[in-house]
């Protein structure tokens, strides 16, 4: 007589062998047909600074990588943090980790300082103006970095905006907890949206600690703050003015899945008659958006209407791993994934590392 399989292995093989045979972003929603998705498996430099990652990726401007990955002996040429593709099991992901300010100990450029790589929206899009205005769907899985190779902290030594914890000594990196990150004045997040270029305005996305935030708002995604707020950086928000999605600390070191439709509201506010948009975030397969209006901030890095990563501050030091990322222009409400549903979050492992599988062979 056969031996008879448990029934969460066949469960399993079942969702598996149902899951469909087209690109997918991640697991928790079904496919709406993105308009590009960054595997997070390639970590190319790209000459110049430009065809990084996949190929698809710019980081020519304010980006101060040197080409190294966290790890390895400290010197010229492998400056504190980095950026690598990564694998755990079935997933693979780009870390990339800002140490601080390296230069404040005797790196020269290109240090580490600061990450931020863009990919042209027209690439997909021909001729898309206003991103924001119109509309556009992200989505990302992430969290913050801990264990693996991660090198200490170089902390800023002149900042009049110092970090919490303020080091002042080069320290071992805070490997227990990890550390978020915060949007900048400029919109830039760990995960931003720019368009129109320097005359047009961002809109971006971080995972914070609870000691990354500022004025006992709480940790989580955070974002550009709301239209009470004299300056857009989630740093500055207090707890009137702050846009979180909150995210225990503890929790921030496990992959979550994000959904996020950003469209214009028409309307203006804040410290500098800043644009209005509002925002939809959706998390781990819930149906529900947590709903903001964000203030876009003025100007950006990049000409034209890009979608853009990374840890670009030139003072802060924070880690972030990042499975996928994904846009399609347009507001596009998810549908939760019935499988990821059904058999929680074993069963979403075994998808994805099932689709991804598929769309390598």
């Amino acid at each position: 007589m056969r031996p008879r399989r448990p029934l969460l292995a066949v469960l399993l093989a079942a969702i598996a062998a149902s899951a469909p045979t087209v690109a997918r972003a991640g697991v928790a929603y079904e496919d709406p047909g993105w308009d590009y998705v960054y595997e997070g498996d390639q970590d190319a430099f790209g000459p110049g600074g430009m065809g990084g990652l996949d190929g698809q990726w710019r980081h020519d401007e304010s980006d101060q990588w040197d080409g190294s990955a966290p790890g390895g002996v400290i010197g010229a040429g492998n400056a504190p943090g980095g950026v690598v593709a990564l694998a755990e099991g079935d997933t693979t992901y780009l870390r990339i980790q800002d140490t601080g300010n390296p230069l404040a100990w005797g790196f020269e450029e290109p240090s580490n300082r600061r990450f931020y790589f863009g990919h042209d929206v027209e690439t997909e899009n021909p001729g898309a103006t206003s991103i924001l205005d119109g509309g556009i769907t992200l989505s990302f899985r992430a969290r913050l970095s801990s264990g693996g190779e991660l090198d200490d902290v170089y902390p800023d030594l002149e900042d009049g905006e110092p970090e919490f914890p303020a080091y002042t000594e080069i320290t071992a990196w805070p490997d227990a907890t990890g550390k978020g990150y915060n949007v900048k004045d400029d919109g830039k997040g760990m995960f931003t949206v720019q368009q129109d270029g320097v005359d047009g305005h961002a809109v971006g996305f971080a995972l914070a600690l609870d000691l990354d935030t500022r004025n006992n708002v709480p940790g989580g995604l955070v974002m550009n703050n709301n239209a009470g707020a004299l300056l857009p950086g989630s740093d500055k928000g207090l707890a009137s003015t702050a846009n979180v999605l909150p995210i225990s600390d503890a929790s921030l070191l496990d992959w979550h899945e994000f959904w996020i439709t950003i469209e214009g509201t028409g309307t203006t506010g804040g410290g500098q008659d800043y644009p209005l948009y509002a925002v939809d975030v959706y998390m781990d397969g819930s149906a529900t958006p947590a709903s903001f209006v964000v203030e876009g901030s003025l100007g950006a890095e990049y000409p034209g209407q890009y979608v853009a990563f990374g840890l670009p501050s030139e003072s802060s030091f924070g880690a972030v791993d990042v499975d996928f990322y994904a846009y399609r222009l347009g507001v596009v409400v998810p549908v939760p994934e019935p499988h990821a549903a059904l058999a929680g979050g074993v069963a979403a492992g075994t998808l994805l590392a099932s689709r991804r599988r598929r769309r390598a062979a």
